[in-house]
């Protein structure tokens, strides 16, 4: 398996922020993209669990918010 299927499985363990999948040279800008839209989708699912639950993180909204703008500029570049 390749390190790209690694970190899509469960980008939160690879990378602390979003940011820094914009900072891997190793990966290229559609490993990237895929990296942070599962990230993000992880994320929403996650949200959508909790808010059933009435329990949220705080830190999902933050973080989908700098996915969201990994994500543009990437679509920019």
């Amino acid at each position: 398996m390749s390190q790209v299927e690694d970190i899509l499985r469960d980008p939160s363990a690879a990378f602390s922020d979003p940011i820094e999948v914009l900072c891997q040279g190793r990966l290229s800008r559609d490993d990237k993209v895929r990296i942070l839209k599962q990230w993000r989708y992880d994320l929403v699912q996650l949200q959508t669990a909790t808010d059933e639950n009435l329990i949220g993180d705080p830190d999902n909204a933050s973080r989908l918010e700098k996915i969201d703008d990994c994500l543009k500029q990437l679509a920019a570049a």
